[in-house]
């Protein structure tokens, strides 16, 4: 199957991009459980439904990275007020401070590489990548619906 150039730089830049070198964090953390805690962190105490979802997994994988983030006293989990068969997740004291130790660190190392981009290539870069998420989320609703 034969694609056209721009697709083609496209999959490989996105290939290339998921086989960037990162830089170690202070504290060695699995990226599913540093997602997860930014996800937490945004949103604030959440449902394990609304978890999932802004993560774009299954239940059980949010459920599996709460779990290590319990039992490592990052983050806890309660049944809700309102509804008893919705759990919810928030971040321990702990897990709010590491979250932002973390992210400074990350930001630090994102504001390196975009420095080397202008302001209207940074702008165009952030509508692009959004406007790709909402490209991949409205395919993946065709793939669920079909």
């Amino acid at each position: 199957m034969a694609f056209d150039d721009l697709t083609m730089r496209i999959a490989i830049a996105w290939r290339d991009l998921r086989r960037v070198k990162t830089q170690p964090l202070s504290e060695p953390i699995p990226q599913g459980q540093l997602d997860t805690m930014d996800v937490v962190s945004q949103l604030g105490s959440c449902s394990m439904l609304k978890l999932s979802t802004a993560l774009r997994i299954d239940a059980s994988t949010a459920t599996r990275a709460v779990d290590r983030l319990v039992d490592s006293r990052l983050a806890t989990r309660r049944r809700s007020d309102t509804d008893a068969r919705t759990v919810i997740v928030e971040l321990t004291k702990e897990g709010r401070a590491l979250e932002r130790k973390l992210t400074g660190e990350r930001m630090n190392r994102m504001n390196d590489v975009l420095n080397r981009l202008t302001t209207t290539e940074r702008a165009t870069l952030a509508d692009s990548l959004e406007r790709l998420v909402k490209a991949n989320d409205a395919a993946d609703a065709v793939d669920d619906a079909g």
